[in-house]
């Protein structure tokens, strides 16, 4: 895959050169109401939900063997709680939650809304968008046709600095032209992929599958509570974080020359990992890439992949603290 310079108008070495916006198109928002929605979701997430309603989480659904499902923004709205889900999750997430519902008395369902997503420098200078932490609130835009209400958060997901916007969906379009009118520009989704592979975020569906444990692409620093109560696939974490370390972890790659996701990493002719994401766009005249290595792979190594030279490229992926105790 070939990488494009960017244009003036696109995305500069820094990689945003100031507030953006995109309509995910890629994203569903489920809605989980009932008896106790907050106690079902406790017992099933990898974090709990936020006693305070003005607090979201970001979390994971596992399988029973500790892989990941789906990632999750958890955002209170009342009574109910509302989950985004990326649509490669979406079905998982689903299927499953559905699976415990009726046990809760709780219904899971679509809400309906669509995702407004402000990214780059000032994005949280806005109006009504200065947030912090996991913090979401109520906010009004003015329109051509009126006012438009949406649920702003910060999404753990995407390039940092962002803020989301929650939607019904028949109202998206005007959302959407109501914050350009705030003098954000359009962010196209090559940008938005760019943006994110070179701050090293990972996607679900793209750099994490139904395959990947949380600790190989280092999610259990970011979307995982070892202080938290049972659920699924919660030893396999427990003991992975304590007693070992997983077999391959999630790297950023400079690339020299034309790489494909899915491509093998070798080095020394042996097969050593693959890649998940190569940024469609060049930044600062480096094509970056996101993809794993397995453990015995030496990172300072000459690594290649198909016509393509790799190099492991620091600051390596986020890692925030980690929780104590379990």
């Amino acid at each position: 895959m070939q990488s494009r310079s960017l244009t003036d108008g696109g995305l500069p070495a820094g990689p945003l050169r100031g507030p953006a916006t995109i309509l995910h198109r890629d994203r569903r928002v489920f809605r989980v109401s009932g008896k106790d929605p907050v106690g079902m979701l406790d017992a099933v997430l990898t974090r709990d939900v936020p006693a305070d309603r003005d607090l979201g989480a970001y979390a994971l659904l596992l399988d029973p063997k500790g892989r990941v499902l789906a990632d999750l923004e958890v955002i209170r709205d009342e009574e109910d709680v509302l989950l985004v889900a990326e649509d490669a999750g979406a079905q998982s997430a689903a299927e499953t939650l559905g699976r415990y519902a009726p046990f809760s008395r709780v219904k899971v369902g679509d809400a309906g809304m669509a995702v407004v997503g402000v990214y780059g420098p000032g994005a949280r200078s806005l109006p009504g968008l200065d947030l912090s932490g996991k913090e979401h609130r109520r906010v009004t835009f003015e329109s051509g046709t009126g006012e438009v209400a949406a649920t702003a958060y910060v999404p753990s997901t995407g390039p940092s600095g962002g803020v989301c916007l929650l939607v019904p969906e028949e109202s998206a379009p005007r959302l959407f032209e109501a914050v350009l009118a705030l003098g954000t520009g359009k962010l196209r989704e090559e940008e938005y992929e760019t943006a994110r592979i070179v701050e090293a975020r990972p996607r679900f569906g793209t750099d994490v599958t139904a395959s990947n444990f949380p600790a190989e692409a280092y999610l259990d620093r970011s979307a995982v509570s070892f202080d938290k109560g049972c659920y699924p696939g919660q030893e396999t974490v427990a003991r992975m974080h304590y007693r070992g370390q997983p077999n391959k972890h999630l790297h950023r790659f400079t690339v020299e020359g034309e790489a494909t996701p899915g491509a093998e990493v070798l080095q020394n002719d042996r097969a050593v990992g693959y890649l998940t994401s190569v940024a469609p766009l060049a930044v600062g005249g480096k094509t970056y890439a996101l993809g794993y290595l397995k453990r015995r792979a030496d990172l300072a190594g000459e690594l290649r992949s198909e016509g393509a030279t790799l190099t492991v490229s620091p600051p390596e992926l986020p890692q925030g603290p980690k929780s104590a105790g379990i």
